[in-house]
């Protein structure tokens, strides 16, 4: 599959160069605000839990008590999102919630306490403080919306909404910290990268999208192959041949000037569908097998 490609989205030298003094400005700022919390909520997406993790935010946040919340997991499934919450459970505290219609904000306090319980600090419940951290556009500020009891962070389809950090307070007592997403300071792998794309939690120009289009609609069709015909009425043996993205253009009548098949924006449709949920439930990576040393 797509996997097999390593290289990541391509980026200019200037580019990479603004992106990497942003996050060290961001991973400066997280350090410095660990010592005012008791423990740290990172906040990873269900569909991707490992590509949506900041490989760094553990050593960064070493000795501090740390929950990973796997949300959106009502786009997920299930089984898949059960198998990674024990794979994560066996290094430390995981749950996963439906910010938007399932949270369950006395759950996400007992894994806090009960986290902090593990690592031996001591945690007054109804002065609680923690902070949220993670890749952008995984739900954060969702979650500190429902958290607080009102719509007081900026949500918002793109990545890198949040600008600037600052303290809300708990219902029943305590405060959490919002800080802006932090991603890594290099840039990943290309499995990574097209996964990322798929979640909403990375850009990508148009060539790259495309291409991250067909690594997408080939994971789904290997995956879940009844949801292309169901949804495109395309047959996923083509998405398997490298043909996927043609198809579903074709199908849609996406044609750019001249006559030529728009395969960019057949790509953008099935992301669209993908992050919204209507292409149907799929998760792009499995935990670990335990053995595999990965």
């Amino acid at each position: 599959m797509s996997d097999s490609r390593q290289e990541a989205g391509t980026r200019s030298r200037q580019e990479r160069g603004v992106l990497a003094g942003h996050m060290a400005r961001a991973q400066r700022a997280l350090v410095t605000a660990l010592r005012a919390v008791d423990v740290v909520w990172e906040v990873a997406d269900a569909r991707c839990p490992r590509a949506s993790r900041n490989p760094r935010l553990a050593r960064l946040c070493a000795g501090k008590p740390m929950v990973v919340l796997l949300a959106k997991s009502d786009l997920a499934e299930p089984s898949v999102t059960g198998a990674w919450l024990a794979y994560l459970g066996r290094a430390g505290i995981a749950i996963a919630m439906d910010l938007r219609n399932g949270f369950d904000p006395a759950a996400l306090r007992r894994a806090s306490l009960g986290a902090a319980a593990r690592s031996g600090a001591r945690v007054v419940a109804d002065r609680l403080s923690a902070m949220a951290a993670g890749v952008p556009n995984t739900g954060k500020s969702t979650l500190l919306n429902r958290v607080s009891g009102g719509a007081h962070v900026a949500v918002g389809a793109r990545p890198g909404v949040t600008r600037g950090e600052q303290w809300l307070r708990l219902p029943g007592g305590g405060r959490v910290l919002d800080l802006p997403g932090v991603l890594p300071p290099r840039l990943p792998a290309w499995p990574v990268v097209w996964r990322l794309w798929a979640v909403g939690a990375l850009s990508l120009d148009a060539g790259d999208a495309q291409r991250a289009g067909a690594a997408l609609v080939e994971w789904v069709a290997a995956r879940a192959p009844g949801l292309l015909p169901q949804r495109y009425g395309v047959d996923p043996e083509e998405a398997l041949a490298g043909r996927g993205l043609l198809a579903i253009a074709r199908r849609r009548g996406f044609l750019l000037q001249g006559g030529a098949v728009d395969e960019t924006r057949a790509a953008e449709a099935l992301v669209a569908d993908y992050r919204k949920g209507v292409l149907g439930r799929v998760t792009l990576e499995d935990p670990p097998v335990e053995g595999s040393g990965v």
